[in-house]
């Protein structure tokens, strides 16, 4: 059939609609299976800008497509309204026909319309689509693996751009820690440091690179600094063999620096902030004033998984150790076994399933105010291992949950209940 019987008088044409109709309209489409389909569709979703509705209404259609109609000789098709897609995801017709459009010129579907424009597939005994009109994943098949390639090069790009921060914010805590130790004297360390990261103009790559340099510089100043203050008192002594003074060997600042370097290594101990922003949060600290002699060294945190108080709802706080009790860093990595695989993260520690956090909202569907929401309920931690589990599941079987944002909002309520047993939902995933 060719793309001009496909596609409907009374739709708007694009350039992306009639590659796609032109892609549908071949018979030679790849053999593959709704499995790889689903999954490469949701990996590839955030490099293609597509979140919020559209991300919902790809997950409808994917969970309503058959999978036997992926095989050799027949079509995946879906045949559902606009209005019932509507209903679905709560949003007028309109916004549901804009979001389709956008699937179908990014090459994910193609407009398969009848001549009276209505959608309906008929299926003879053996199971098979007799008459298909509607929604048709063929272009999926077609550019399944330049949708791959894309993915892989967005979480590439996600990784190093992790890294890059991780970099700036090690180097910068590096910097402080330094002229927190060697006094006012490298007060324009800091200076120089805030000034890098500041700098708009710069990449994070950059940031990290001249982080760095300065790094190394202060590190050799102090050094040298240090060589020259040993040998400096050897050639005063020389002579003052009969003084009875003794050399005062320790520097008079060493009570202070004592207990900046305390605060310093008990900052570093600490979680990182949830604003990601720990690279400017140190340099704003002031570490070569006088401010830390007035604080208390905070004694460490508990770990995740033990005991932790969280401000609930009401400004009343709320015990969430039995949420998380049983659950370590170590039991979340060896559940999420599929979800590390297809996606490339690695979840080898509390603050990276953290920074993941955000990638799998998207990659489940889950709106920024609704995860917000649920941080402030319960929690990052918990947040963060719930979101975890339903893409894990959501990965393992896109038909087992229709809604996974639904999902993670009610382990959530259950997780206020006190109801929420994630261990066991985690050793089941094991």
């Amino acid at each position: 059939m060719s793309s001009s019987h496909q596609i409907a008088s009374f739709r708007k044409v694009s350039a992306g609609v009639l590659a796609s109709a032109h892609l549908a309209a071949q018979d030679d489409r790849p053999s593959v299976a709704k499995r790889d389909v689903s999954l490469v569709l949701k990996r590839v979703a955030p490099a293609l800008g597509i979140d919020g509705t559209t991300y919902h209404v790809l997950d409808i259609l994917l969970g309503l497509v058959q999978v036997d109609d992926f095989q050799p000789g027949r079509r995946p098709v879906v045949a559902i309204s606009n209005q019932r897609l509507a209903e679905y995801t709560r949003r007028t017709s309109r916004t549901v026909t804009r979001c389709l459009k956008k699937l179908v010129e990014l090459g994910i579907l193609s407009y398969r319309d009848s001549p009276t424009g209505r959608r309906f597939v008929y299926r003879g005994k053996g199971g098979q689509p007799e008459q298909a009109y509607g929604l048709d994943f063929t272009p999926s098949c077609f550019n399944l693996s330049a949708f791959k390639s894309q993915a892989d090069a967005f979480q590439r790009r996600i990784k190093a751009e992790q890294e890059a921060k991780r970099a700036v914010t090690r180097f910068s805590r590096a910097i402080v820690d330094l002229v927190a130790i060697a006094g006012q004297g490298y007060q324009d360390f800091c200076t120089r440091a805030e000034v890098i990261v500041l700098n708009g103009d710069l990449g994070l790559d950059d940031k990290a690179s001249h982080l760095d340099a300065l790094y190394h510089e202060a590190a050799s100043q102090f050094e040298q600094d240090h060589q020259n203050n040993i040998q400096s008192p050897q050639m005063s002594c020389a002579g003052d063999i009969g003084d009875t003074r003794l050399s005062i060997t320790t520097h008079p600042d060493s009570s202070s620096r004592n207990e900046e370097w305390t605060c310093s290594h008990e900052q570093d101990t600490e979680f990182p902030s949830d604003t990601g922003y720990a690279d400017e949060m140190a340099l704003e600290r002031e570490p070569c004033g006088g401010r830390r002699q007035s604080q208390q060294p905070k004694p460490q945190e508990a770990k995740p998984q033990e005991a932790k108080l969280h401000e609930g709802r009401g400004g009343q706080p709320k015990r969430l150790e039995t949420n998380l009790d049983g659950v370590s860093i170590g039991l979340i990595q060896s559940a999420c076994s599929t979800l590390q695989e297809e996606t490339g993260l690695e979840i080898s520690t509390w603050p990276a399933l953290c920074e993941a956090a955000d990638h799998l909202r998207v990659l489940i569907g889950l709106s920024q105010p609704a995860f917000n929401e649920a941080i402030k309920r319960q929690g990052r931690y918990l947040a963060a291992a719930c979101i975890a589990v339903v893409a894990e599941k959501a990965l393992r079987d896109p038909e087992q949950i229709s809604s996974p944002g639904g999902y993670f909002r009610a382990m959530i309520d259950r997780a206020a209940d006190g109801k929420l047993h994630l261990n066991k939902s985690l050793h089941g995933l094991v």
